[in-house]
């Protein structure tokens, strides 16, 4: 009797494990969703992008140590992202596919992006 308990309880505790899986895998927000724009595409032609919310996606090149910045490369060029002032960093990820939803701008010349949303394996960071 006790065994047929304990199968339940593991049985109970495993379709609770499996709900709770499907819940966090929540559909990704509008933000990082549809067409990313080339890396490439901005650099070339930074004023139809500049001031401009886009999104783009690649591998995280080389990141800051504290997780506030990082460098994408979306095998036509690479771009900086700042997310220092969105208030939230990232995990060291180096190496990882990523999606960045965020502000074009320039600095000192040169096209970023201000990141205000990131994907990097499922998560979520805003």
């Amino acid at each position: 009797m006790k065994q047929n308990g304990l199968r339940t309880l593991i049985l109970l505790f495993a379709v609770a494990l499996a709900m709770h899986a499907a819940a966090a895998a929540k559909e990704l927000p509008a933000e990082l969703q549809g067409e990313a724009v080339k890396i490439l595409d901005i650099i070339q032609n930074i004023s139809a992008y500049e001031g401009k919310n886009i999104l783009i996606e690649g591998k995280i090149e080389t990141e800051c140590p504290a997780g506030c910045w990082f460098i994408v490369n979306d095998e036509s060029a690479s771009l900086f992202i700042d997310i220092f002032p969105s208030n939230f960093v990232i995990p060291q990820e180096a190496g990882s596919r990523v999606k960045v939803y965020g502000e074009v701008t320039t600095k000192d010349n040169d096209p970023m992006m201000i990141g205000k949303m990131v994907e990097i394996n499922g998560e979520i960071f805003k």
